[in-house]
């Protein structure tokens, strides 16, 4: 893939990409960093108040994911790839998951001060717990379409104190 062919498949002039970007490897990874940023619901993430309102968030999320979309999958394992050789592409990364767990930590704080989540754990660890847990939920519903997404994120509520509305 040349940044001409990048050009003539975004129906733009070659200069355009030429100005904007100091070469493919850039444009690649801005590209990645676009779709792992759209991955994230980070916007999403700052108008919810409680773990309640968090756990349909993230059934949404995770259920609006298709596992055969190359845009979603691929992107973000090359992205992870490439930051092993990428350290700018790294920092970013860790950048944009830093501020995920943040905004999951002052989510926790906020219930651990309504004394909704027991205050055994740091919200910055549990905040962590929360995210691994929603990545390995990403991982097994991209491998396996016919996992009750909604089951697990219920599950992952009742262990953070939130039982099921009935």
């Amino acid at each position: 893939m040349t940044t001409r062919a990048i050009a003539e498949r975004a129906s733009v002039p070659h200069g355009s990409v030429s100005y904007h970007f100091r070469g493919k490897q850039e444009l690649l990874t801005e590209a990645a960093l676009y779709t792992v940023e759209h991955m994230f619901p980070l916007g999403e993430l700052e108008a919810v108040e409680t773990l309640a309102d968090l756990m349909p968030l993230i059934t949404t999320w995770l259920g609006t994911l298709d596992s055969t979309d190359p845009a979603l999958t691929g992107v973000l394992m090359e992205a992870m790839r490439e930051s092993e050789r990428d350290n700018p592409l790294r920092h970013r990364l860790a950048t944009m998951l830093r501020d995920y767990r943040r905004l999951l930590a002052d989510l926790v704080h906020a219930e651990q001060h309504r004394d909704v989540v027991p205050s055994g754990a740091t919200p910055a660890a549990l905040a962590t717990l929360i995210a691994a847990a929603g990545d390995g939920l990403l991982l097994h519903a991209l491998l396996d379409p016919e996992l009750d997404v909604a089951e697990a994120v219920t599950a992952m509520g009742t262990l953070l104190g939130r039982p099921p509305t009935t």
